[in-house]
């Protein structure tokens, strides 16, 4: 349930946890939880509610320390920051709430609550303002896709609950991409985007397939974990990213290994650009193109220096949408990590440079900036040195 702010999305799950206390279920003690961002948070927004809630009769015990409420039915409410998202795991849960959502670390619900939950079929809600275009908008477009039956997408303004006044007062101190993702619940792209000229609807194309008569370029990136290569063709003009090879903990060899595992037949051969990095660095002893020249992948295009980040991103946004509103670069729906990267990528504080405090970013956007750069550069028209213009 994405909503707008103060539209009443966090009393509901309130009511809705409360009535569950009730319920008869196949088991002897369930459980519910309701969670937020971090301990005192959760506290802030449920506990006193919670409690003033719940009928005095219905209630057995309140511990208030572990934030704690057991029942005469014998059903319990927990409410839990999950700043630390171990501190759901251990128990089987019958149900619960994840508030603000989107400012929850990506994989919560994968790796700590969704395992939780399937010993007894548990229900969950996840609620909050959209932030970005982050893992609660990847989330709110699988359940709205229609393609899994479990889930389901709710949504709606603040302006179906709040008074028209209070509404047009926001929008006058508001800026418009603000006010639309707090009051309108619209997941909108970061300020300061790197590649501000993507759009998904535009730059996906699922029809995108491999070309026999082209050879595939890896764009290579060394990292570690992850590691990200993207695959793609060009005919001199459009670009298609076809594909990624994506792997966590890993090295040169095995990513290798993955790649030639998929496509070592080509016909059309393998050409390898990257991250000029790798002729000094290596994973296992030998320069990464080292390592790659001796797998197979002997043609390779690499320059003595990357090229200065600025000229990068400036060639791949002049790819995504020239100056004649051309787009020539399009990506497969299974490249995830471009997609992400080319989403959700911005500038740190200041313009200072791209921020990469998120471990799992601009791996992919990196690699394919080398390529584009090399490839697609954007000329300009210096004159030669000495020569004058005046007299």
């Amino acid at each position: 349930m994405p909503a707008g702010r103060r539209s009443g999305k966090t009393e509901l799950a309130k009511r809705r946890l409360v009535v569950e206390l009730a319920k008869a279920t196949a088991f002897a003690d369930p459980r519910y939880f309701v969670a937020a961002p971090t301990r005192d948070q959760a506290k802030r927004i449920f506990w006193k509610d919670l409690k003033a809630l719940i009928p005095p009769g219905w209630i057995r015990r309140i511990y208030e320390t572990e934030l704690c409420i057991t029942t005469i039915f014998s059903s319990e409410l927990w409410v839990v920051g999950l700043d630390k998202p171990q501190r759901i795991e251990g128990v089987a849960w019958n149900g619960g709430v994840l508030d603000e959502y989107a400012n929850m670390h990506s994989g919560t619900w994968t790796e700590n609550i969704r395992p939780a939950l399937s010993d007894r079929g548990g229900w969950c809600w996840f609620i909050g303002v959209p932030e970005g275009l982050n893992h609660y908008k990847e989330l709110a477009d699988y359940a709205g896709s229609g393609v899994d039956d479990d889930w389901g997408l709710y949504r709606w303004n603040s302006s179906d609950i709040l008074a028209q006044g209070e509404i047009e007062a926001a929008k006058r101190v508001m800026d418009a991409r603000t006010f639309r993702q707090e009051y309108e619940a619209s997941f909108e792209g970061a300020a300061g985007r790197v590649y501000y000229a993507y759009s998904v609807e535009r730059h996906q194309d699922k029809e995108i397939t491999l070309k026999e008569e082209l050879p595939i370029i890896i764009c290579g990136d060394f990292n570690v974990d992850p590691c990200v290569w993207l695959l793609l063709q060009t005919d001199g003009t459009t670009v298609w990213v076809f594909d990624e090879v994506a792997l966590r903990n890993t090295n040169t060899v095995e990513m290798a290994r993955t790649f030639l595992a998929r496509y070592q037949h080509h016909e059309a051969g393998t050409v390898v650009y990257g991250d000029a990095a790798g002729n000094a660095r290596s994973t296992t002893g030998k320069s990464d193109y080292a390592l790659l020249f001796e797998l197979g992948l002997k043609k390779q295009r690499i320059k003595r220096a990357n090229p200065n980040v600025r000229d990068r991103v400036n060639s791949l946004n002049s790819m995504l949408e020239n100056s004649n509103k051309e787009a020539r670069l399009f990506h497969h729906p299974r490249c995830e990590y471009l997609r992400k990267d080319l989403e959700c990528v911005v500038w740190k504080d200041g313009n200072a440079g791209i921020n990469k405090s998120d471990s799992d970013r601009t791996h992919a956007s990196d690699a394919l900036g080398y390529f584009i750069e090399s490839e697609f550069p954007i000329l300009f028209h210096r004159p030669k040195q000495g020569y004058r213009f005046y007299k």
